[in-house]
């Protein structure tokens, strides 16, 4: 597990695998632990990067609620690809996260 300072916050992260990117963003209320049995099976194909959005699991929790959207959503997920030089990745995502 890893923390990285994206967009102003520390943003928890799990990036593991390797072959073709893909990121993996938890539903509402839930973590990164969400997609444990997924790593298990996909990091021998993928490398797999896993996350806690603004305000879940070990990422930041910021106090004012304008430093919570969409956009900034897609900022974070972009940042931390680009954290990492991942220029292309397929995104997948349940509730919240999808």
């Amino acid at each position: 597990m890893a923390t990285a300072h994206l967009n102003g916050i520390d943003v928890h992260y799990e990036d593991g695998g390797s072959g073709p990117a893909l990121l993996l963003s938890h539903g509402y209320s839930a973590t990164l632990r969400m997609w444990d049995a997924q790593r298990r099976v996909l990091e021998d194909r993928y490398r797999l990067i896993t996350w806690d959005m603004r305000g879940h699991g070990l990422t930041e929790s910021p106090k004012d609620r304008a430093r919570y959207s969409l956009d900034l959503t897609v900022a974070d997920m972009q940042a931390l690809l680009d954290s990492y030089g991942v220029d292309r990745a397929v995104i997948g995502g349940l509730s919240l996260g999808g």
